[in-house]
Parts: C-alpha cells; structure tokens; sequence
C-alpha cells in the first residue's frame, strides 16, 4: 500500500489535497521522488515562482456554469494545437481548451455537458505530450501554501 501522507513526511512535502499535489519546502529531484513511488507514474515539478505567476495572472474568464482546469505538461509538447478547441465539436461543447501559459494548459468543463469526456486525455491528445490536471481552485491553494511558506524567511530577512 502506498501512502501519500508517509512520503509528504519523509520528503517533508506539503500535500496539497488527495490526488498526490505536493509543495516541496527544499528542493527535491524527479528521481528522489521515483525511488519511493513504488510504481511508474509521470511527474510535474514545476519551480514555485511559475506557479505563483500563473496564479497571479488570474483564470480565464469563464461562463456561468463552468470549472477551470489547468493541466500541466510534462514535456515539452509536439504539437501547437489552434486554440480555443471544443469537445465535442460545435454546439454545445462540454469541453473547451483556451489557453496555453508555458506548460500549462487551461481549459473550461461545462457542469451540465460532462458527457464522459476525459480532459486529461484531450489534453495530452491536443498537445502530443503527458499531462496532469487539477481544478483552478487546487492552484489556488497551491500559491496560499507557498505564499506562507514563503513569509517567515521573508520576514527573516528584514
């Protein structure tokens, strides 16, 4: 069995939810990270000042009736897909990918049209690279969990 909360304490991460989004307080590599997964798995580790960034840059703009994805590529993608795409295909679309910010990928999912449609899938699809995606409001609280980890040794160096 493997247990996302003993590695957050042996790695000293900072779990960000339960589908296995961490913060690292120091600098952990990928291959740190694979020898105690006991399975294959592709990671995202992205630099603390990106995700900040992106998060500041705020959502894209929404309609009433629908949630913000971001998926996070974790290669450099082969292909440049023409954006805004919808899934499926004209009206009314359940899924929309509109924004590509470096590695990262923002899409809207219609509440009402869910439609059996796996973004993660369409993403990696759309951009020929693995991805990995959370809500908008787990970036959230991603940037609240750097933010304060971030303020003592802010104040420390005053």
């Amino acid at each position: 069995m493997f247990s996302t909360a003993a590695l957050a304490r042996k790695l000293d991460l900072v779990n960000i939810g339960a589908a296995g989004t961490f913060i690292a307080r120091r600098s952990v590599t990928a291959a740190e990270l694979s020898r105690e997964i006991p399975f294959t798995l592709d990671l995202a580790i992205r630099p603390a000042a990106e995700v900040l960034k992106l998060v500041d840059a705020g959502p894209p703009k929404a309609p009433a009736g629908t949630k913000i994805f971001v998926s996070v590529l974790v290669a450099a993608p082969k292909a440049a897909p023409r954006l805004p795409q919808e899934f499926p295909p004209g009206n009314p679309w359940a899924l929309r990918i509109v924004e590509k910010r470096g590695p990262y990928v923002l899409a809207l999912r219609r509440t009402d049209l869910q439609r059996g449609l796996d973004l993660n899938a369409i993403v990696e699809k759309a951009f020929g690279a693995r991805a990995t995606t959370r809500g908008w409001p787990t970036f959230e609280r991603i940037a609240k969990a750097l933010r304060s980890l971030e303020a003592p040794a802010t104040r420390a160096r005053r």
